[in-house]
């Protein structure tokens, strides 16, 4: 079978990693190591009532990490709502 063949074929490239992903991945990790060796200087810590002494690469990771959550739970919360229009609708 000629097209079961090729279909075997085209799905291994897919797999294979592209060299521009490579790079970009690479110079990301890169990116983040320089941050952290950077900012892990102490910093003063003020959130409402509360004073603390944190290093300020945690005070990144930690507002990246609540930033990502919010925009997963305002994506999916976007993509439910179009579903449920689609649905209704039919």
């Amino acid at each position: 079978m000629p097209g079961g063949a090729a279909g075997s074929e085209e799905r291994s490239v897919r797999r294979r990693p592209a060299p521009a992903r490579v790079v970009a991945a690479a110079v990301i990790v890169g990116a983040i190591v320089i941050l952290v060796f950077q900012n892990s200087q102490k910093v003063t810590l003020r959130f409402w009532f509360i004073t603390g002494h944190v290093r300020l690469i945690w005070v990144i990771v930690v507002s990246a990490v609540v930033g990502g959550a919010f925009g997963l739970l305002l994506s999916g919360r976007g993509r439910r709502r179009r579903r449920r229009r689609r649905a209704g609708s039919d």
